[in-house]
């Protein structure tokens, strides 16, 4: 039997969407909203306001608990159709997980409500929807996108989104995370595979002892203490970051999708206790799992994936009490290509990629390494002003030990050396053509890239061989739009301050 919680008192934006999603029911509605704004508790209320035989389908236990304990805390009737649980095939409501009801029978409905919508485009979930044609339709997820980006428009007919994030944030409801961003692996050459980086070579850039100290002296220096979850890119490698944690005399355990049931969920109560303060997993706490008083996510998996970015960094940002705010210690460099998870999204259901409604705007501090908005005048953190801290000049970063983070100033060539292999490297993963990284590198600096053969050239101390190359580049360019050769010319003497030398012509 679930325990019933208190019954919980609707906020402004849960009541309109509320009203919003009943009044679009018939057009097949995605409830949108971040992680942690009470998708379950607008849905409950939903299906009472209706109160339609309804069958509401989940992918993982914790979601069909946490949908069985809310729809009792309404006095509705719920059953559960999952291994190791007693059905009851009266109830007015059944919370279904697909993994068992795409091999039972189908209970009758009128209303089918799909949790962590952005999967239902599997097989198991088509099997079961394809015997429910004449019910309604509500999806409910914080990422309504496939893991490759695209819209869910053969699906669902309409968007309702109930909060933003920053607006959350704002409003307490949410903790808008503190990230420090670290200098990225090396993904040249690292394919995408469905929507994301293929594995296999993802965790050979990734699992070395190098950046695994990174990471454990990093957390020492900015989260030591808080309760910590880690976002590895297999078992392999979360292993090593769970040893690299306990080699530093940190409590911490490691989590995999073969980790029994009942050893999971004795290891998440001691994170939830403070008993262990690091649990490093892989691809297990990303959906249907929330601590509210988890303080510090660890990303260590890069991915191209903005669905996979946003599910990892929003488990850390719900707000309770006793909690201070979030960290994000982010490793993988992912930020640089996605951006802080309070950017507004240019939702869509066509089969275009989602897009951003406001460009990267990020700037590192020279002092610590946060990550903040360029439009605010110093680092939140430390005070750390750019024009104070001769940000227009350039310099290389210090050289670092084994376990001690590079920490760049933004405008600093190397930094940008840096960012510029980690766009690229997704743009040959992706398949995308070279103008693409020049965009997104604009996006996230403000100017762009002078690149010779590939590689990002420094017009501070250029040689002449990488002017010459630069310069052939721009006439390139120039004969493939139709442009006069005059602009390559211009082009040159804005990157480098002077007009090409005969030597370079």
């Amino acid at each position: 039997m679930i325990a019933a919680p208190a019954r919980q008192q609707l906020r402004d934006y849960q009541e309109r969407a509320v009203e919003t999603v009943i009044e679009k029911l018939d057009q097949r509605p995605i409830l949108v909203s971040p992680t942690g704004s009470g998708k379950t508790t607008i849905t409950t209320e939903i299906v009472e306001r209706l109160g339609r035989r309804t069958l509401w389908l989940a992918h993982r236990k914790e979601l069909i608990d946490q949908a069985a304990e809310r729809l009792a805390a309404h006095g509705l009737r719920a059953g559960i159709v999952m291994a190791g649980y007693q059905s009851d095939p009266d109830a007015h409501v059944q919370v279904a997980s697909v993994q068992t009801l795409v091999r039972r029978n189908k209970p009758p409905a009128g209303l089918v409500v799909v949790d962590e919508c952005h999967h239902a485009a599997a097989e198991t979930y088509q099997k079961i929807l394809s015997e429910y044609a004449g019910a309604a339709l509500i999806g409910l997820t914080a990422t309504p996108f496939r893991l490759d980006g695209r819209g869910l428009g053969d699906l669902f007919g309409e968007l309702v989104v109930a909060a933003w994030s920053d607006e959350l944030c704002t409003a307490g409801v949410l903790h808008k995370p503190r990230v420090w961003a670290s200098k990225a692996p090396d993904l040249r050459g690292v394919r995408v595979v469905a929507g994301d980086y293929n594995l296999g070579a993802l965790a050979e850039r990734t699992n070395t002892a190098e950046l695994n100290a990174d990471i454990v002296e990093t957390w020492n220096k900015r989260a030591a203490g808080r309760r910590t979850v880690a976002f590895a890119v297999d078992i392999a490698h979360s292993e090593a970051i769970t040893e690299a944690f306990r080699q530093a005399g940190v409590t911490a355990e490691h989590l995999d999708g073969a980790t029994p049931r009942a050893e999971r969920d004795a290891t998440l109560t001691r994170l939830a206790c403070g008993a262990t303060l690091v649990v490093s997993n892989c691809m297990v706490l990303t959906e249907g799992w929330d601590l509210p008083a988890l303080e510090c996510a660890i990303i260590a998996r890069p991915t191209a994936s903005l669905n996979l970015h946003l599910q990892m960094i929003g488990r850390v940002m719900r707000a309770c009490h006793g909690k201070d705010g979030a960290i994000v210690l982010d490793h993988a460099g992912n930020h640089h290509v996605h951006g802080l998870v309070t950017r507004r999204l240019d939702y869509t259901l066509s089969d275009e990629k989602v897009g951003f409604s406001e460009p990267l705007g990020l700037r590192r501090c020279g002092h610590c390494g946060l990550l903040f908005e360029t439009g605010e005048p110093c680092c939140p953190e430390c005070g750390w002003a750019p024009e104070a801290s001769g940000a227009g000049q350039r310099r290389r970063p210090e050289i670092h030990g084994e376990g001690e983070l590079a920490e760049f100033d933004d405008s600093a060539f190397e930094y940008r050396r840096q960012v510029w292999v980690q766009i690229e490297a997704q743009r040959e993963a992706a398949g995308y053509k070279p103008g693409w990284s020049y965009y997104r590198f604009f996006d996230r600096f403000g100017v762009a890239p002078i690149v010779a053969e590939g590689e990002l050239v420094n017009p501070q101390n250029a040689t002449p061989e990488e002017k010459a190359e630069v310069y052939r580049e721009f006439l390139r360019i120039a004969a493939l739009k139709g442009y006069k050769p005059g602009w390559a010319a211009y082009r040159f003497r804005d990157a480098f301050g002077h007009w090409p030398r005969r030597d370079v012509a």
